[in-house]
């Protein structure tokens, strides 16, 4: 009886030895999800960087309506100048709902920016030859599954943000001009 059924293994064995059929679906399997994980991570990485750089392009065009004066003698309130600003981001955004705008005045330029900063919420265009900071944040969601969680195995203390630095799915993305305004006549005439 035992040698019957060692018989019947052993044909068994010699058929999944030869037949090879399926070998390249088992491969795919092991290798297949890392390579979509890496490619969708890439893809990712990609359109992280391209946001930065387009929302601080954005932020760039649109302050130079403030530094031109343009804002102050056009009586463009914070939705308007949000309005300007969403006209020079890529369409994939959600700027109706995502993006959030903040214009500072600093008092002086002695590059302490920390002691300088006036209420981050008033939308003041400031007046000509004072010195603005327009700080423009978008909060983008990740969309790779997990990336966060594979990224994150560093046991240090404080954990290194990667890609996520407000949440453990969404990033801050931040855009930011400096600049002096320019000596236009204000509103007044003057």
């Amino acid at each position: 009886m035992f040698l019957k059924f060692h018989r019947s293994l052993d044909r068994v064995r010699r058929r999944f030895r030869k037949d090879d059929r399926g070998t390249t679906a088992v491969e795919f399997a092991f290798v297949g999800g890392p390579f979509l994980f890496l490619l969708l991570a890439t893809f990712e990485t990609g359109l992280n960087f391209l946001t930065e750089y387009s929302l601080q392009s954005a932020t760039t065009t649109a302050s130079r309506l403030i530094r031109t004066g343009q804002v102050q003698k056009g009586g463009i309130s914070k939705d308007d100048f949000k309005t300007e600003l969403c006209k020079n981001v890529p369409g994939y955004l959600d700027c109706a709902n995502k993006v959030y705008i903040t214009r500072t005045n600093a008092r002086d330029a002695d590059g302490n920016l920390d002691e300088d900063l006036e209420d981050k919420t008033a939308f003041q265009p400031g007046a000509p030859g004072q010195i603005v900071i327009v700080e423009t944040f978008y909060v983008w969601d990740l969309f790779t599954p997990g990336i966060m969680k594979l990224l994150d195995l560093h046991t240090s203390s404080p954990k290194p943000a990667f890609l996520a630095n407000l949440g453990p799915d969404k990033r801050l993305i931040t855009g930011v001009a400096v600049f002096q305004n320019e000596p236009f006549n204000d509103a007044s005439g003057s």
